[in-house]
């Protein structure tokens, strides 16, 4: 019988995906990217939109799934020690993942508006490094909305097991023929919950020792079922070959998540159950490099891009040359840029790592309101999405970006935080008069913007109708249930 995973600390093995997922993360996005420097313009350009012959090299390195699957593990873990209890259970993990992204939005909120205010356009280069920064948010933003959810998954997980994660990648099927064959437009959203939950709940199974318990030759066969379905939907059903998105292409796996990123998951998970025994768990301690590395990894994948930018910048400095991408001369150059990008990140992981705080599990005070919660995972979840999509610059552009159908610039996406993040604080309160009162103040804080988004065309807030009607209806509905919730306590 093979080891299960210790209940009581933690998982050598988990710890170790977690790490290497994050290193092929940062190296992938350093070793694709090139910074294009000419007179009228810094940009971009993606290796992989030139290198085509690439893209089944995705299939390796894009590691999102086992991301999902290992906070899948540490969700499910977290919760048993919290005894079940959601609300301190969400407080503990958003204590975790929230820190460190505050003192980086702090720090690029700061340089964004710096930027706005002297008025720096392209091809400045402090303009495009603060359009870039954000490019991690779209995993974490999704992964707060997850982290969120997991209560009620892990509810359901042990009530039917295998069964949720059967019918996840049911729905993915389904989603994907209505959205692809029969065009139905925006349907293909709804992948982003049963794709990227899939490979959460998959965590969940691990966990509780399931998949542990399924025969090694099963967990081969399920390997090259994923592997043979990659095969199949890239070969045959005109799906991407890339498993990640690539500029420039009509149509990704990733947006909207599709079929291919669940036959990945197995592929990866399995595969990674396949390589578990060779790592070691005879010890009770970890490796001292394996805790210092999970110790600081947030830092490390938040700050990754941002360490690209500053090494570019340097790099161009000092005359480095730019070969013509996927020559051999800018092959050559890669290990530059990555020792560049690697000092670069060291002196700022030297700095920053401190934010990175690994709450203990902790009771809450007294009183907790779930309703006020779900306020705050909301507001503050869309902000770090909104982020993602819009980076830093042009702070408070009135023309705002596009996402999910609605239209926000990053001053937007700072309100929506800092209204989440007083919703959230005072739903962990042991004061009641505290959550009424922060509820009247969130609730204000959408109408406000609801209203002005309505009434002008054009305003600092970069919205469009359809973002100003759902601020407004999230501010109406909120205003009944604060209103509600106070006259309950009241009586």
């Amino acid at each position: 019988m093979r080891k299960p995973p210790d209940r009581t600390g933690r998982d050598r093995w988990i710890d170790l995906i977690r790490v290497v997922a994050v290193a092929v993360v940062v190296v992938g996005h350093w070793l694709t990217t090139t910074v294009i420097w000419e007179a009228d313009r810094v940009g971009i350009e993606n290796a992989l939109s030139v290198i085509r012959e690439s893209h089944p090299v995705t299939w390796l390195i894009q590691v999102m799934p086992l991301m999902f699957f290992a906070g899948g593990f540490s969700n499910y873990r977290s919760l048993d020690l919290h005894q079940g209890d959601g609300l301190a259970f969400l407080r503990t993990r958003y204590q975790r993942l929230l820190s460190p992204t505050l003192v980086f939005i702090a720090v690029w909120t700061a340089i964004g508006i710096a930027a706005s205010i002297a008025d720096l356009t392209l091809p400045h280069p402090l303009d495009r490094a603060a359009d870039l920064a954000a490019l991690p948010f779209w995993f974490l933003g999704l992964y707060l909305f997850v982290v969120a959810l997991a209560p009620a998954m892990v509810a359901l997980h042990r009530r039917f097991g295998w069964r949720v994660v059967g019918s996840m990648a049911v729905g993915a099927a389904l989603v994907d023929i209505v959205h692809y064959p029969l065009g139905v437009p925006h349907i293909g959203a709804l992948n982003f919950a049963f794709v990227w939950l899939l490979a959460h709940q998959l965590g969940f199974l691990y966990a509780d020792g399931s998949l542990l318990r399924v025969r090694r030759r099963y967990i081969a066969a399920a390997t090259a079922i994923g592997l043979g379905g990659l095969i199949v939907l890239t070969a045959v059903a005109d799906y991407p070959v890339s498993m990640v998105g690539v500029p420039g292409d009509e149509r990704w796996n990733t947006n909207p998540p599709s079929l291919a990123l669940v036959m990945l998951t197995i592929w990866l998970v399995g595969l990674a159950l396949l390589l578990r025994p060779l790592v070691s768990s005879d010890t009770p301690k970890k490796p001292s490099w394996l805790e210092t590395a999970h110790s600081r990894i947030l830092t490390v994948f938040l700050w990754h891009v941002s360490a690209l930018a500053v090494a570019a910048a340097f790099l161009e400095g000092v005359g480095l040359s730019r070969p013509d991408t996927g020559t051999g001369a800018w092959w050559a150059q890669r290990p530059i840029w990555l020792i560049a990008s690697t000092g670069v990140l060291w002196a700022i992981v030297a700095i920053l790592a401190r934010f990175e705080v690994h709450p203990k599990p902790a009771p809450l005070p007294g009183y907790a309101d779930a309703g006020l919660a779900a306020f705050g995972v909301i507001a503050v979840g869309f902000a770090i999405l909104g982020f993602g999509e819009t980076g830093f610059n042009r702070f408070a552009e009135p023309l705002g970006e596009g996402l999910l159908g609605f239209s926000l610039n990053p001053l937007t996406s700072f309100i929506h935080l800092l209204l989440g993040l007083v919703a959230l604080s005072a739903s962990f309160s042991a004061a009641r008069w505290k959550a009424t009162a922060a509820g009247a103040f969130v609730v204000a804080g959408f109408v406000a913007m609801g209203i002005v988004g309505l009434l002008e065309s054009e305003t600092l807030l970069g919205t469009n109708e359809a973002t100003a009607w759902l601020q407004l209806a999230v501010g109406l509905v909120g205003g009944v249930l604060v209103g509600w919730r106070g006259w309950r306590g009241e009586r």
